[in-house]
């Protein structure tokens, strides 16, 4: 399973403050006014509704009312807030407002004294009631009669419409806000995190030797941690060395004297002693690798190959080789040049010695990839793993004592990389080495 990287998880928390939190904080704000100015307009058309009870009197069996007492909008046409009186059935009053309007008062059961506040479509139109039933006691008689004060969903909307519109432009300025801080802090908090990753690529490039930054308390102990491992790296290393030289120089004198000796100049035994010396040279190049490090280096590949290209042509001057390099100036090799070296080199030599001919060269990067071919006789199948055995020949060539590629192999797998062999379209021997990014 892929791991989220940091950055990325704190421009998705960022993301979702900003998709998700501000649209909801909108939605809810506009909500809380809308519920509100309902609650305003049903109280306004409460004090409207006792204003008419109050001023309400009967005069020869009809309703009438004091209009010095109402609101003017109950006067003006199409002023969107109207109000009628019925008995339950008929229409006894209805105020100026209403006589160009298309509505016809709902007919509801209230009892005495109840009131409700309630929304109805007429004519597409929304309105918004306030209605009330009561007793009115004219004397003589207690008639039943019912209030029914009308606004038009217009008369809400209005104001709505306009804090909504208001509420857009500031959040929007919020959100403009929040937008460049988030980026501000994006850039802030993973400041950093990006020197931390810039000085670890100056370590795998060998650039630097330990970490230098000041960082947070929480990247300081991870900071202190990684120079504590590479000092003890570094001295681990430095006592290898120095214990690997001393070996080869108590080895030396040894075998120079074997070498003097008349005894060495027997075939059996001179073929022996020369086999020591290569695989003492062997287990030294072995241990010296960098193939193990932490820390590697990112070793250009182009220079390292022409010059080795350059040395094998004049080594093969008589032969006439033909070696042909496809290498970017840009591949490079994430580990110790001499390693490179060593493997380049063993597989050169050999494809050398081998061809009739041609030689070919293949870099490629992403994943790292050595092909080496040549147009010799190749390599039957049988005995291609017995290839990268120590000691074990598969030529007639003069020189070599048969370690070459067994060091090539070994090496490639201290970097965790793969050999094979194949066949070439140039006719001998295709060799591809391939290397993990990380390697």
């Amino acid at each position: 399973m892929k791991v989220i990287p940091l950055k990325l998880r704190q421009g998705l928390v960022s993301a979702v403050l900003l998709i998700l939190l501000l649209p909801s904080s909108f939605v809810a704000i506009e909500q809380a006014f809308y519920r509100q100015l309902l609650t305003n307009a049903e109280q306004k058309m409460e004090v409207h509704m006792y204003a008419i009870l109050s001023e309400l009197h009967l005069a020869d069996g009809k309703i009438e009312l004091n209009n010095n007492t109402l609101a003017p909008d109950f006067y003006r046409p199409d002023s969107g807030l109207s109000a009628f009186v019925t008995d339950g059935q008929r229409l006894l009053w209805q105020s100026d407002s209403s006589l160009n309007q298309e509505f016809q008062v709902p007919d509801i059961q209230l009892t005495p004294g109840q009131h409700i506040f309630y929304a109805i479509e007429q004519a597409e139109t929304e309105y918004q009631i306030l209605s009330i039933a009561f007793l009115f006691d004219s004397g003589e008689s207690a008639q039943p009669l019912a209030i029914h004060v009308v606004q038009s969903q217009a008369m809400l909307m209005a104001p709505h419409k306009s804090f909504r519109s208001t509420l857009l432009r500031w959040f929007a300025g919020i959100v403009a806000g929040l937008l460049l801080l988030s980026i501000l802090a994006y850039y802030w908090t993973t400041k950093p995190l990006t020197r931390l990753d810039h000085e670890i690529r100056q370590l795998e490039r060998g650039k630097q030797d330990h970490l230098t930054g000041n960082y947070p308390s929480e990247l300081n102990v991870i900071k202190e941690d990684l120079n504590l491992l590479l000092a003890s790296q570094n001295r681990q290393k430095l006592r290898y060395r120095n214990h690997l030289s001393d070996l080869a120089h108590a080895l030396k004198t040894p075998v120079a004297v074997l070498r003097t000796s008349p005894l060495a100049q027997q075939p059996e035994l001179k073929e022996q002693i020369d086999r020591i010396t290569a695989m003492i040279e062997h287990q030294l190049k072995k241990a010296s690798s960098s193939g193990q490090d932490i820390w590697k280096k990112q070793t250009p590949v182009l220079p390292l190959a022409e010059k080795l290209i350059n040395a094998l042509r004049k080594i093969y001057r008589d032969k006439g080789c033909v070696i042909e390099l496809i290498c970017s100036e840009r591949a490079f090799f994430r580990g110790d040049e001499t390693d490179l070296m060593e493997i380049l080199g063993n597989l050169l030599d050999n494809a050398c010695k081998a061809c009739d001919k041609k030689v070919r060269v293949k870099v490629e990067q992403h994943p790292f990839t050595l092909i080496v071919e040549d147009d010799g006789p190749g390599i039957p199948v049988n005995q291609r793993q017995e290839l990268f055995e120590r000691g074990t020949r598969l030529d007639t060539y003069v020189d070599g004592h048969g370690v070459g590629l067994s060091i090539v192999a070994e090496l490639v797998n201290s970097y965790s990389g793969t050999i094979s062999i194949t066949d070439s379209e140039l006719g001998g021997a295709h060799f591809t080495l391939t290397f993990a990014d990380d390697n």
